[in-house]
Order: C-alpha cells, then structure tokens, then sequence
C-alpha cells in the first residue's frame, strides 16, 4: 500500500476544525500508569494545552467508569492526531456521491469530515459502541450541521440495513477483520482499518474487495489506535500494578539495546514477532525505571505466563530478564527475532492479508509464499 499524501483533506481539516467536537473533559497522563482528567471550564489554558496542535486527545477512559474528578486507568476513546486522520481518510478515497460506513463514531470529528467529503449526494453511517458516546456525538454533528447517521451499536457486525458500501473506516484497531465489512461492501469497495497482533498494534490495512465475497490487501506502519471492544485482550495484571519479580524465572539476555529497540518497533521486527508469537501482548514503557532505563512487558493473559525486560541502556548489553507462567515468553520473542533476521529483516509493508469466509491469512511478499499465518 502505497503512502498516503494526504490529499485535500489536510485544507478540509481546516475547514472542519477538532476542537468544537472534544468533549470538555480529556484526560493527560499521571502518575503510575494512570490519567488524569482536564476541565476545559475549571482548567482552559491546560486543557487547550492538551487538545491544540497535532497531537491525540484521549476523550474517555475505562468506559467513562471513573467517577468525576477522579483518575482513570485504561484509555477507551480518543480523538487522533489530524495527520493521522488526513492519512487515515487519504487511504480510505472516499469521494463525492459514496456511501461510507465508519465503525467507531467516538467524537464525530471523523465523521464530519466524512460527510463534508462525499457531499449532498452522499452518505455516511457511522456507528458508536457506547451509548453515552454516540448520543454525545449525535448532539454535536447535529450541531456542525453534518449529515451522519449515528448508530448505537457493535460496529464489529457493521451495519448492514445501510449497505452496501463503497468505502469502510474504523477508527479502532482490529486483530481480526470482521467478515461482515467485507459482505457489506461493494466489489471494488475499499476497507481502512488500524490492525495489529497482540503483540505489535501499531499498522493499517487497506484492502479492496473483490467478487465472491474476498478482500485482498497490505499495509503500512505508523497507526496506533485503541483495540475494538469486542476484540480486547487484557493484561496478567490487568489493574496495572507491577509484576512480581521476586518469584519469577531469572536470565540474563545477550541481545543488546538496539536489539531490543527492533523487536518492539512495528517497522522493523515487531510485526513479524507478533504474528509468530499468537496472543502475546506487548508493553514498553520509556523510563520506566529512571532515565535510559526502560522496561519491556510480555504477557498473555489465558496462561497467566509473562515476561519483563529490564532495559538498563547505558549498560549497552546483559540486560535482566524475568520469566514466569507454561511459556517461556522472552525466548519465544527471541526465536521470533531471529527468524526475522534470518529472512532479510522485511518491514511492515512486505507483509498482506487475504480475507475469505473461511480465514484470514497473512502472508510475507506474495499471497503463496510459503510464509504465512492464520490470524484473528
């Protein structure tokens, strides 16, 4: 897939400004992995602060469960960054007259740009997993005067009294491509979605769907998005407090920092690490321990086994490693790594997916290759 330019929607963007569609609470990042929340009434210069230029806004956490005023822990809903979005919708090519299905109304900016594209003769259906977030969302395109019809719903089954589609958008990222975005499209009809492994969430797929019912694509790196609801994986510790070190298997890695820089980077080896390493979730966090000293957390949640990487980087190599639970999660990653090495280190955009009723496979460079992986 070929990188996107941008075309046009970077002047729309400016036309249909951001700001009007945030909510007046966002959230910023506090102490010990939670969030904090920032009034825009009690708090205006901060909260401008955290909503203005290119830059994500998180609009919700835990399913707006936090009770006011109080921390959150896990983003739920977000407004991208404008360069993400124009990339985003660059990629999707919807032009005037299209019907345009979105899964994932969050604050409607999305949508509103949508519908100002494909114009009076067009359509956009955009559905919204959370009430609360879809009637919010309703209220303010309602308000901009953008015609878009919110649906409150699961967007994974999309939304088939709407279609058939020329062009599918989800704004949340996906480890499987629900089949029925593929038989609610047209043939010909083009399908943008943020997808990623366990692993590595971190790209997008444009795919084009052909007759009988096949979607055939590639992707690119650089999309990061919060997973969709129904597809959510979650942590040994899902309550973000520190894995226990003490009890665990002890090593000590020969991989150094740039090692280890590859392996959790979606552009070099993190892609392929996660589609061999099923169900395995990755965390990094910069500084975790002090300045040049980060940690790199494996988990996967069903065996209760995990693995910390204690990433000390002015110690150049040697670094700790702490294994616990059935699998070895570090080696797994390791043997991961190498295979990637041993195939002439492909990127991101080497790899595709092929999308049938049956399966979804990725493969490497070619639909036959002799390397590929049933996902989802």
């Amino acid at each position: 897939m070929t990188a996107p330019h941008a075309t046009g929607w970077r002047e729309l963007l400016a036309d249909v400004p951001r700001e009007p569609f945030l909510p007046d609470v966002v959230w910023i990042d506090g102490p010990d992995r939670t969030f904090l929340p920032v009034s825009r009434q009690r708090d205006p210069q901060r909260w401008a602060d955290a909503t203005c230029g290119d830059q994500p806004v998180i609009t919700q956490v835990d399913d707006g469960a936090p009770p006011p005023g109080q921390p959150g822990v896990v983003p739920t809903s977000s407004a991208s960054m404008p360069t993400v979005v124009a990339g985003m919708l660059d990629a999707l090519g919807a032009e005037a007259g299209h019907a345009v299905l979105e899964v994932g109304t969050g604050t409607g900016w999305n949508a509103a740009l949508l519908a100002r594209r494909v114009g009076p003769t067009g359509r956009v259906v955009s559905v919204e997993v959370d009430p609360a977030l879809a009637d919010t969302a309703r209220s303010v395109l309602a308000t901009a005067g953008a015609n878009v019809d919110v649906i409150t719903g699961d967007g994974e089954r999309g939304y088939p009294d709407g279609a058939p589609y020329d062009r599918i958008i989800a704004t949340a990222s996906v480890r499987a491509i629900p089949f029925a975005w593929v038989q609610q499209a047209r043939t010909g009809g083009v399908i943008v979605t943020p997808w990623g492994t366990d692993y590595c969430n971190s790209t997008l797929a444009r795919l084009v769907v052909g007759p009988a019912g096949v979607a055939f694509g590639r992707f690119r790196d650089g999309y990061s998005f919060m997973r969709l609801r129904s597809q959510r994986r979650y942590l040994v510790n899902p309550d973000g407090t520190d894995l226990d070190t003490a009890s665990a298997e002890h090593s000590i890695t020969d991989l150094d920092g740039r090692d280890v820089y590859r392996m959790i980077t979606a552009s070099e080896a993190a892609f392929a690490i996660g589609l061999r390493l099923p169900d395995c979730r990755m965390l990094f966090e910069e500084d975790r321990r002090g300045q040049r000293h980060h940690t790199v957390e494996l988990h996967h949640s069903s065996s209760g086994s995990w693995a910390l990487v204690d990433v000390d980087v002015d110690r150049g190599r040697g670094f700790d490693v702490y294994q616990a639970g059935a699998r070895r999660l570090w080696d797994e990653a390791v043997d991961a790594y190498r295979w990637w090495l041993a195939h002439d280190t492909p990127g991101v955009e080497r790899f595709g997916i092929t999308i049938t009723a049956a399966s979804q496979v990725v493969w490497l460079n070619d639909p036959a290759s002799e390397h590929h992986w049933i996902v989802g």
